[in-house]
């Protein structure tokens, strides 16, 4: 198999977290059998291996971590850029998870990690798959080190859309993907744009410090450090490789170390099996991970029978367990304001299905009662059988749904800005409001993405811009902020519109009518939303309506 991501991830995947002191790495795991370690390149995740993780993981525990600083694996403060640093990072994965022999295979930066890891412990390592080993001339290294690692900061206007698009498309056209003229043209078809976007998510997901691993992958003194190998080391790539021809430049190899050109990925990834399947120890691995399911400041996923389901917690009382539901094409890290809010809690915020890390899921459709089924086992998981529930905006009909569960106990339920639309309304916001966010050829949908987030905060609804809809309350459209945000906005993805339609679709009136606990709502001053909260106090008796300031930092909300 080769190197691709997943548009859905296989069910047989796993997703962890493993703490390691005040960071986390988060890392995915499929299969049985003796263990088989792969890192990815930069600046992507374990995401990118996904293929190869399902494919592999008929013979093999295959586990493939994020790398420090990408995908969703902490940075690692003061790691400099040099790949020992990375390497002991890994062997503290590794220990964590009580690992003390495997195979290794690696892709670019993850190769270069590979093969220092085989230098400095040769007794944890079974054999090493080198997969585009990179050797630098003096001269390479001194441009490539200035230019690689460019990054972007924010604008107001959102310009840094077009420029992270071109960064990763020109990958594709030249190499070093900054240096646009004819002699570094590569000889390969640039991907169509939805093969493409997942490159550019991960590249959200990191920042600039993480770009260090580049660094530290380009300053690998591999002429040296490679004599040093002891374990068998296969130095292997496909022709199409833009370095493939690096790892001729090295000399005096130990017998050791064998360098492969094979024709394709294909054949990279058959050679690879082979050698795993000779060097690997017959032994089962047991994977035992005792992280704290439900610690302040960590995040993890939750295994359903639909997907995983990502989570963050903040707080410790585990007494006064509260559940923040987010508003459609936000995500939990949109709603991290709340946990100064809301006071003496276990905060818990999830990702529904179809936003954020969550991701789409294997759900046929979004419809209130399928979200909620897996949020029922998202508890269940985490043991919370009694708890309150925050929801925001359009998330209504979930936190109607859930509070009519038998099995759990919702002792408050607490509405903020909810969403209570006519059919006329429905029609024209399932129409409207999510714009369309499939990849495009140019970049066209970064722009789409970051314009519904940055006037949402200027209208309501937002696609409707006219001086009568325009908010009267501070707008949050601060750079860094609306950046954020068009992140979590293209995480959800083209998916988004499907989310949308089957939750403004939903009709709330029977929830509403069967409806006989109490109720607060909460309307922000200047958000334009009060109408909804009228038409749901018309319908209930008991409902209790507060008023939010207009400057959100002086939120407080008590229960």
């Amino acid at each position: 198999s080769i190197v691709m991501y997943q548009s859905i991830e296989n069910l047989s995947i796993q997703r962890h977290f493993v703490n390691l002191g005040s960071r986390q790495v988060h890392y995915r795991m499929s299969g049985s059998g003796p263990v088989l370690i792969l890192l990815h390149q930069s600046p992507t995740s374990s995401a990118e291996m996904a293929s190869v993780i399902e494919d592999l993981s008929d013979e093999f525990t295959v586990i493939a971590p994020d790398t420090p600083g990408f995908g969703l694996s902490d940075f690692v403060d003061g790691i400099e850029p040099d790949i020992s640093q990375y390497a002991e990072a890994l062997k503290e994965f590794l220990d964590a998870l009580e690992i003390n022999k495997a195979c290794f295979y690696g892709f670019h930066t993850g190769a270069i990690i590979a093969t220092e890891f085989a230098r400095l412990y040769p007794e944890l390592c079974n054999a090493v798959v080198v997969n585009g080993l990179v050797v630098l001339e003096p001269e390479e290294e001194a441009d490539i080190l200035k230019h690689y690692t460019k990054w972007f900061e924010p604008t107001p206007e959102g310009s840094q859309m077009s420029w992270i698009w071109s960064r990763i498309r020109d990958q594709q056209i030249f190499f070093p993907w900054f240096k646009k003229e004819l002699g570094n043209r590569l000889s390969m078809d640039p991907s169509n744009p939805e093969l493409l976007q997942p490159y550019i998510l991960d590249l959200l997901r990191c920042n600039e410090a993480s770009q260090t691993a580049y660094q530290a992958a380009f300053l690998y003194p591999s002429r040296e450090r490679i004599r040093e190998l002891v374990v068998p080391t296969f130095l292997i790539n496909y022709k199409s490789d833009p370095i493939a021809h690096h790892p001729r430049r090295l000399s005096n190899l130990p017998n050791n170390v064998v360098i492969e050109l094979l024709s394709d990925p294909e054949a990279v990834g058959d050679r690879s099996r082979e050698i795993f399947k000779k060097y690997s120890s017959n032994k089962d691995y047991t994977h035992r991970n005792t992280s704290d399911r439900l610690q302040s400041g960590k995040q993890g996923f939750a295994p359903t029978t639909n997907g995983p389901i990502y989570y963050s917690v903040e707080g410790n009382n585990i007494e006064n367990i509260v559940l923040i539901l987010h508003d459609l094409g936000q995500s939990s890290k949109a709603e991290l304001f709340h946990s100064k809010v809301i006071k003496d809690s276990l905060k818990l915020f999830v990702d529904l299905p179809g936003h954020g890390e969550t991701g789409p899921t294997h759900l046929t459709n979004y419809s209130p009662q399928s979200i909620v089924s897996v949020l029922k086992e998202t508890l269940d998981y985490l043991g919370i059988a009694k708890l309150s529930v925050i929801s925001i905006g359009a998330s209504l009909p979930i936190a109607l749904r859930l509070s009519e569960q038998k099995s759990l106990t919702v002792d408050n339920l607490v509405l903020i800005d909810p969403w209570c639309l006519n059919d006329l309304e429905k029609e024209k916001y399932i129409e409207n409001y999510v714009p369309d966010i499939t990849p495009s050829k140019y970049g066209e949908h970064l722009m789409r993405s970051w314009y519904f987030v940055r006037d949402s905060e200027l209208f309501f609804p937002w696609f409707e811009a006219k001086s009568s809809t325009a908010l009267n309350r501070p707008p949050d459209i601060e750079a860094e902020s609306v950046h954020k945000k068009a992140v979590e906005i293209l995480k959800a993805g083209p998916r988004l519109k499907l989310v949308a339609k089957d939750l403004i679709g939903y009709d709330i009136q029977e929830d509403l009518e069967n409806f006989s606990q109490e109720l607060t709502i909460f309307i922000w001053q200047g958000n334009l939303r009060e109408i909804f909260a009228e038409r749901i106090s018309k319908q209930l008796d008991d409902v209790q309506i507060n008023y939010l300031p207009k400057d959100k930092n002086d939120w407080l909300i008590e229960f």
